[in-house]
């Protein structure tokens, strides 16, 4: 498909952009993508696959989870005029179009949707968290990211994003081997984490050279306490609020020796312990890690809070793992799996943006409700007239801010048991039907 723009076949390329892929024009426009290109030094022909119709292409194949690469090559060729068939569809074509596009466009396109998420103005609260991703059994991915275990018969790599709590979108990502840990990626992006930023994770983010480096860059942190941290010294600040006085580790003891060695001899952090009480749950008591020492301009309640967004993180995950094609990759070539995550990711975020165009918060809104939308206007406009598009994408729009989500609650529970007297726990003496009207009634 590497027709020349100037032959009578000519404009197959915008002929394409424009019938199959309107509704991401506003977010990586051709001009966008092609200046990501030049701008890594990447020259291509004047072809149908040139490098914003190829991007785009991989976001559409990531945007529905069971294309192949063959389904989009016939998707690309539906939305061309029927003279520019080719003679034999091998299907090949886009594999070696999105080979021959640098990684870098992909990464600079990420960045470009992270941006356009973040809100200007006001300090940011990203969400930190890692998981694991199944890779295709073949030598070259086994070389290049190893196994998940040692008895594990598939290879696999791991993955770290860093999310937006206020939109979902994703900020930034480390995709690497199972010989690097997720400490390890954390440390290694921080240097692209903007200053005054709040970054709200669990534990294992919790480390003594994780809060030194954020504490260094001015990044505010609330993470779960490490229940084997000693403190030297404790100061009392309020009821279940205290700055405690950490003190590092050997320098032979630490994965990383020489990062360790260059950190100070002690670490002032705060911890804030409390119980949360939920109706219909037990009560649970956890305490928190935190650089945000000003009690006044933190008190412990908004650090509970910051901390109750850390779960939206693992939902974030479940819809890229769903969703988007990242549960089980099909690539077995090392650079297109990176290529294939990259895409999934800024899938992802097109979804966000357009959630957030629609003038909702995108959290209250269905990500699986919203692809879906995305994906049908798309299909509308590719056969509507020109003069239909900015009706059907302000219809999009108020479709997406209409689908919103519905937060299913769980059931409420006795929380007592009925057939063992002698035990610890509480008996329920009555049914469990007298039990719910009791509890609505309350």
């Amino acid at each position: 498909m590497s027709h020349s723009i100037g032959s009578p076949r000519g404009r197959l390329e915008q002929l394409f952009l424009d019938r199959a892929l309107n509704p991401l024009q506003g977010i990586l426009s051709k001009a966008v993508i092609e200046g990501f290109a030049r701008g890594i030094g990447h020259r291509w022909r004047r072809c149908v696959y040139s490098p914003a119709a190829t991007l785009l292409a991989c976001v559409f194949k990531q945007s529905s989870p069971q294309v192949s690469c063959r389904d989009v090559e016939d998707w690309v060729w539906s939305k061309l005029p029927l003279e520019s068939a080719p003679e034999n569809n091998s299907g090949d074509d886009f594999c070696e179009a999105r080979r021959r596009l640098p990684l870098g466009v992909f990464a600079r396109a990420l960045a470009h949707t992270a941006a356009l998420a973040g809100e200007v103005g006001k300090p940011a609260v990203w969400l930190v968290d890692g998981t694991g991703l199944a890779l295709p059994r073949c030598p070259e991915l086994f070389a290049v990211f190893g196994r998940r275990g040692a008895k594990a018969r598939m290879p696999g790599a791991n993955l770290l994003l860093f999310t937006d709590a206020a939109t979902g979108a994703v900020m930034q990502a480390d995709l690497t081997g199972n010989d690097q840990g997720e400490i390890r990626q954390f440390l290694r992006c921080l240097d692209a984490v903007p200053a005054d930023t709040t970054i709200v994770g669990d534990r294992q983010f919790g480390s003594y050279l994780a809060f030194h480096a954020m504490s260094q860059k001015g990044i505010g942190a609330v993470v779960r306490l490490n229940i084997s941290r000693k403190p030297t010294a404790v100061e009392r600040i309020g009821r279940g609020d205290e700055i405690q006085t950490w003190r590092k580790t050997q320098a032979s003891l630490s994965a990383f020796p020489e990062a360790m060695r260059s950190a100070p001899e002690t670490l002032r952090v705060r911890v804030v312990r409390r119980t949360i009480r939920r109706k219909g749950y037990r009560p649970v008591r956890i305490a928190l890690a935190t650089n945000l020492l000003d009690a006044a301009q933190w008190p412990p309640e908004k650090i509970v809070e910051l901390y109750g967004l850390r779960w939206l993180a693992e939902n974030d995950i479940r819809d890229l793992k769903l969703r988007h094609g990242l549960r089980r990759l099909g690539s077995k070539r090392a650079d297109t799996v990176c290529k294939e995550v990259w895409a999934a990711l800024l899938a992802y975020n097109a979804v966000k943006l357009l959630q957030k165009q629609s003038g909702r918060p995108p959290r209250k809104l269905s990500h699986e409700r919203g692809r879906a939308i995305m994906m049908e206007t798309a299909g509308a406009m590719s056969r509507a007239p020109t003069e239909v598009l900015p009706q059907l994408y302000r219809h999009m729009l108020n479709q997406l801010a209409r689908a919103g989500l519905r937060r299913q609650e769980r059931p409420p529970q006795p929380r007592a048991i009925v057939w063992d007297p002698t035990a610890p726990y509480p008996m329920l003496y009555r049914s469990r039907a007298s039990w719910y009207q009791h509890y609505r009634a309350a």
